[in-house]
């Protein structure tokens, strides 16, 4: 999601890539906690993962041992055309829930304000599982985000977990970004349709090994790439971006405010 262009960035090849279940979450109405994080947890120990970073959301402010609310250097604002300042207020905690809070808002010379959050100069990992289990929210101009960028500061590389458009929200969009052979920036990914990711909870993850990325979707692998593999440190970033280049605006449809709705982030490493 950095600097995304998409009409030329995304030259992504789109096809689907079918997979194995690896833990899905069948009850995508509730947010997951108690036992059943849990199980969950024990599950990916169980095929030789080690929890190293997590939250499940549970108080009633930021972490602040694992998260800053904004880019580094305290950056609130983003490239693309995108239109939100994400406020240090943009976030809410409710119900086992982190609830990134986008509002027609104007802020520092934007017209909205979000939230995001970053684990950047917390928590920084080579290689993992990293997953988040979220509700999407719905209308033209909502653009929430997961992905993963290197805690130098450098860019590309950078791996997209998961991007929507609030105007198509049964579709999720799965992308790695590298330095091609001209020393240009290139974009390479696919997408997955499947059901409303904004009416429950789902799962997204991606299993970023030396030789392979692999995204999952509810647990099951939707694409996989062999190329450009990133092999520096990366910090993990959740945000809901309003309006740019790619979502475009949003229109008097669009309802404020609007949430994207966080039940956990969990990343492993291997034992």
């Amino acid at each position: 999601m950095f600097t995304r262009t998409r009409a030329a960035l995304l030259a992504v090849c789109f096809a689907m890539a079918a997979g194995r279940a690896v833990a899905q979450t069948p009850d995508t109405a509730q947010p997951q906690s108690g036992g059943a994080a849990r199980k969950a947890i024990h599950a990916m120990e169980a095929q030789g993962w080690t929890l190293a970073f997590h939250d499940e959301f549970e108080g009633k402010a930021l972490d602040t041992a694992l998260w800053i609310d904004s880019y580094p250097d305290n950056v609130r604002t983003h490239s693309n055309n995108e239109q939100q300042y994400y406020a240090t207020d943009g976030y809410v905690f409710s119900k086992g829930l982190l609830r990134l809070k986008a509002e027609r808002r104007p802020m520092e010379h934007m017209p909205y304000t979000s939230g995001m959050v970053t684990s950047y100069g917390k928590f920084a990992q080579k290689f993992g599982w990293f997953e988040i289990r979220c509700r999407m929210p719905k209308g033209k101009g909502m653009w929430p985000a997961f992905w993963l960028l290197p805690s130098s500061k450098s860019w590309p590389p950078e791996i997209d977990v998961l991007e929507v458009l609030g105007h198509e929200t049964d579709k999720v969009y799965l992308t790695n970004h590298y330095t091609n052979e001209k020393g240009r920036h290139e974009g390479k990914g696919e997408s997955y349709k499947g059901p409303d990711f904004a009416a429950g909870f789902h799962a997204f993850a991606v299993d970023w090994e030396p030789a392979s990325i692999a995204w999952y979707v509810d647990g099951v692998e939707r694409y996989r790439t062999t190329e450009n593999i990133p092999a520096v440190p990366m910090y993990v970033l959740a945000n809901l971006a309003v309006g740019g280049d790619w979502p475009g605006n949003p229109d008097d449809s669009t309802v404020f405010p609007n949430t994207m709705d966080i039940d956990y982030i969990r990343v492993y490493s291997k034992k």
